[in-house]
C-alpha cells in the first residue's frame, strides 16, 4: 500500500507512506527523508500508530493510524487514518 499526502499551508512538505504487506516493510518518509522505517510481521494489536513532526517555522504533528482486520488480516485491506494536529484530514484502504 502507497499514498502521499500534503501538510503545512505556507511551508508545503510531501510524506509518503509505504508498506508492502507481505513482506512487513514500512516507511514514511517527509520531503523524501526517512522519518520512520519499521518490519511488521506479526502483531497481536489491531492499531498501530505511527508520530512524527515535519516542518521548521510552521511545526506540524503527524500521526498515521494503521487499522487492520481481527481476523486473516493479511489477506484483507488494511485501513490508514491521517491526522495532522490531531484532526483527521484523510483515510486510505488497501492491501
Amino acid at each position: 500500500m502507497k499514498f502521499s499526502f500534503e501538510v503545512g499551508v505556507n511551508e508545503r512538505h510531501i510524506v509518503d507512506f509505504s508498506f508492502n504487506q507481505f513482506w512487513g516493510n514500512l516507511s514514511i518518509r517527509a520531503d523524501g527523508e526517512q522519518v520512520i522505517s519499521d518490519f511488521r510481521m506479526f502483531s497481536l494489536s489491531l492499531t498501530k500508530s505511527y508520530e512524527f513532526t515535519v516542518g521548521k517555522d510552521e511545526i506540524h504533528h503527524v500521526k498515521i493510524d494503521k487499522i487492520r482486520k481481527l481476523v486473516f488480516a493479511g489477506l484483507r485491506k488494511t485501513k490508514y487514518k491521517v491526522f495532522i494536529d490531531g484532526v483527521l484530514t484523510s483515510e486510505f484502504e488497501g492491501r
